[in-house]
């Protein structure tokens, strides 16, 4: 059970790092405001999906409703583009984490191998952290009062659509 959940962590781990990255391009393209009138590029639905990881995600999706500014919204595109900068740095500099030697227990190199996903993870995570802060100071004072009830919302959205899926997926599959 031990190993299920570790291999879940990293798989996790990976897409939330592509995430990133996705969240910094989807924020860039989507919250721009043009006067003229233009198809959407092919790629844009293809990070509707990707909104970054559990805390980055989370206060993205919570500032489209707070009201922000054409300057915060210039200083979060500011933020991001630098933080995907780094990762991409980071990336490059760092080696891959082998998904074929993660999945199989029994190679010799396993254990090095989530060692270096759980430090992977454990950077993630400390790294959106200090974006979300970022973000979060260039809020104001009324809408970091305001945040907690968009973020109580965002709960009570996702509790009704998980209860949707479930009564919908527990019907099908006891009939």
């Amino acid at each position: 059970m031990k190993l299920n959940r570790n291999v879940g962590l990293l798989v996790a781990a990976l897409a939330s790092i592509g995430g990133v990255a996705g969240v910094a391009y989807a924020q860039s393209t989507t919250s721009s405001s043009t006067t003229t009138t233009t198809t959407a590029p092919a790629t844009q639905g293809k990070w509707h999906h990707h909104q970054g990881g559990l805390l980055l995600g989370m206060t993205l999706r919570a500032t489209r409703q707070l009201n922000l500014t054409a300057d915060q919204q210039a200083s979060i595109k500011t933020i991001l583009s630098t933080a995907r900068a780094q990762a991409k740095a980071a990336r490059a500099a760092g080696p891959a984490i082998d998904m074929a030697v993660l999945g199989n227990p029994g190679d010799p190199n396993y254990a090095t191998a989530l060692q270096s996903a759980k430090m992977a993870a454990s950077n993630r995570i400390q790294t959106e952290s200090e974006i979300q802060s970022q973000i979060y100071n260039v809020l104001t004072a009324e809408q970091k009062t305001q945040l907690p009830t968009v973020l109580a919302s965002m709960k009570e959205r996702a509790a009704q659509r998980r209860a949707a899926w479930e009564e919908k997926h527990d019907s099908t599959s006891t009939g």
